[in-house]
């Protein structure tokens, strides 16, 4: 578990200063500190106390909520944080209905080389503003070619989170190869990008 970003997290969400948030769950305001720093590691009781403020339904976030949303829902959705700077693009939740050979049971899309079409759009999202804010939502085509080639649509939207961090809710929808290689001649391109502020 990323515990500094669980923890900022927790106290954004409630809203508390770093020594209220120490008060509820019983340590030192500088306890929080080191902890939102990565400097220590939470002892097992500390660890239990964060796991059941966080988890519990009045202090749940809405973050939270999407997440269980994404895991339970009927059709085929990923939310992925990507990092391109660190070679980082970590699964934080895939829904029960996406194929076990796409991107379920991956912690981060790296583990898969088949997915480096998936991993250059995302690239490309990241480097059109998407931290910045100018990305509106993204359509992507791709071919996932384990065992045998499988071709996809997949439409992404940024999200963030309470901490301000951004994250890429995709949802896909698998096509023909036919259908593929229409909506690739059609648009003229793997990836359309739409912009905040731009006509379509």
């Amino acid at each position: 578990m990323d515990w500094p970003k669980t923890v900022r997290a927790l106290r954004l969400r409630l809203r508390l200063k770093q020594g209220a948030m120490a008060e509820l769950i019983g340590v030192s305001q500088t306890y929080i500190s080191r902890l939102e720093s990565g400097l220590v590691e939470p002892a097992p009781h500390v660890a239990d106390a964060i796991l059941t403020l966080s988890s519990n339904p009045r202090t749940r976030s809405t973050f939270d909520d999407f997440l269980a949303t994404i895991r339970y829902s009927p059709f085929p959705t990923f939310l992925v944080q990507p990092e391109p700077e660190s070679g980082r693009y970590t699964v934080e939740a895939v829904s029960a209905a996406l194929d076990e050979d796409c991107v379920a049971n991956l912690s981060d899309l790296t583990e898969c080389e088949a997915l480096g079409p998936l991993r250059d759009q995302i690239d490309t999202i990241c480097q059109s503003g998407l931290r910045d804010g100018d990305v509106l939502s993204a359509t992507a085509y791709w071919c996932d070619t384990r065992p045998e080639p499988r071709y996809w649509a997949t439409r992404y939207t940024p999200v963030r989170d309470e901490a301000g961090q951004c994250f890429l809710h995709g949802t896909l929808s698998e096509q023909s190869a036919n259908d593929y290689e229409e909506c690739l001649r059609s648009a003229g391109t793997d990836l359309i990008i739409e912009r905040f502020g731009a006509s379509a």
